[in-house]
């Protein structure tokens, strides 16, 4: 099912006069799916950044203003969570003669860091 050049879909069209295959296909997608998520989905971090700052004095009696932070809505937020099999399964089929799947994932690993990893 990984294999760029068999798509899911290109499998399921050729399963589809056989109601035994195709259910073994869609058993055999809900497993990996099942699996990926639970080994390499990685787990959901927070993303709040604060933009209130804190009030320190210059002098003994002298207060500052609070200090804002104009950059954090600049700074870097964690990936929307994306699902990579669903993404991956979207994809066209490549050509079988020119397409190595190895160099396939490897063009692919910021694409599909999960799946990439899973395939190492």
């Amino acid at each position: 099912m990984l294999d760029p050049r068999i798509s899911y879909e290109g499998v399921k069209e050729d399963y589809e006069d056989d109601e035994d295959l195709l259910t073994h296909l869609e058993d055999s997608r809900s497993c990996l799916d099942q699996f990926f998520k639970q080994n390499y989905v990685k787990a959901k971090r927070g993303t709040s950044v604060s933009v209130t700052g804190s009030t320190s004095s210059v002098g003994p009696d002298v207060g500052s203003p609070k200090k804002v932070n104009f950059t954090a809505r600049y700074q870097k937020k964690d990936r929307l969570e994306v699902d990579e099999l669903e993404e991956y399964y979207k994809l066209p089929r490549e050509d079988f003669d020119s397409c190595d799947p190895l160099q396939w994932w490897l063009g692919r690993r910021a694409q599909f860091p999960s799946l990439h990893a899973a395939q190492v």
